[in-house]
């Protein structure tokens, strides 16, 4: 979303945000693994996670004023203020979008092959052809072609008019929670895509990156070694670090140059895809996708 938007939004939030600190930050539905959220905070007596997000959602916006040159959009970078114009509003949230295609007003719904045709359609149809996406084959058989699939569907969608996103309003919903309409919403979108096929226990259902990526370490399944369906965590001052993780996308290809494709929400306030060097990636988090 717009700095302006985010500004009008903070005090929003924060209400928000209070409200889910008295009920618990990372509300899953019945089905989902009871040791999800739990899992992440059992061990911290640090502030309320929810302050973190405020605080890194500050620095950011900081970063993106400071910035007005707007080929930071064009390339990925190692450095943190480029990451930091591009993403802006990324960090702590994750996914959600749309059961169905249903008009939603602010929207414009595009392909994947109009949006980048020699990278999203390159992967739908190695991923249709059950050859290999961007240079390694999907990971998981069917099930991992099906959710990548479903991600990339929803290429070039974005915000609404007024900041809010679908993916922000679902996990509202999902979680029984308020304030995540107009929230950073990389996360909630992933988590959307999870629950669209019975996932939430193999991938999560966060608003927060940082917990995301804790959730999957400590199930041991978090590390630098990328594979098709992975969840890939960004710090974009270059760390390796957990805690500064600032943004969520999805690995849809592993490339010979040492690069990923990957499909991200909130980028340039929409879903895109991008090609990523290892410089800003702090690990990788494996859904088991095979049960």
């Amino acid at each position: 979303m717009s700095v302006l938007s985010r500004v009008a939004y903070r005090g929003g939030l924060s209400a928000g945000l209070a409200v889910a600190g008295a009920i618990g930050f990372a509300v899953l539905p019945a089905g989902a693994a009871a040791a999800d959220v739990p899992g992440i905070t059992d061990e911290q007596s640090a502030p309320a996670p929810f302050a973190e997000m405020q605080a890194r959602i500050a620095e950011i916006e900081t970063e993106l004023q400071a910035l007005q040159d707007p080929s930071a959009f064009a390339q990925p970078q190692t450095t943190r203020s480029t990451g930091a114009a591009e993403n802006a509003g990324s960090t702590g949230t994750t996914t959600a979008d749309r059961a169905q295609r249903a008009e939603i007003p602010g929207l414009t719904p595009r392909t994947a092959a109009q949006q980048d045709p020699s990278q999203a359609l390159e992967t739908l149809e190695a991923l249709a052809s059950g050859g290999q996406s961007q240079g390694t084959a999907a990971s998981g058989g069917s099930r991992v072609q099906q959710v990548v699939s479903t991600a990339l569907g929803k290429v070039g969608e974005g915000e609404d008019t007024n900041g809010t996103s679908f993916y922000g309003k679902w996990y509202d919903k999902h979680t029984k929670q308020r304030g995540f309409a107009a929230a950073p919403w990389c996360d909630m979108f992933l988590s959307w895509v999870a629950v669209q096929h019975g996932l939430q226990e193999q991938m999560g259902v966060f608003a927060y990156t940082p917990w995301h990526a804790e959730w999957f370490r400590k199930q041991g399944r978090f590390d630098r070694t990328p594979r098709v369906g992975d969840l890939v965590f960004f710090d974009w001052g270059g760390s390796k670090s957990i805690s500064a993780i600032d943004h969520i996308g999805m690995v849809t290809g592993v490339n010979s140059d040492g690069t990923v494709s990957t499909v991200e929400g909130n980028v340039s306030d929409k879903v895109v895809t991008r090609k990523r060097g290892m410089g800003t990636i702090v690990g990788f988090g494996h859904p088991a996708y095979e049960g």
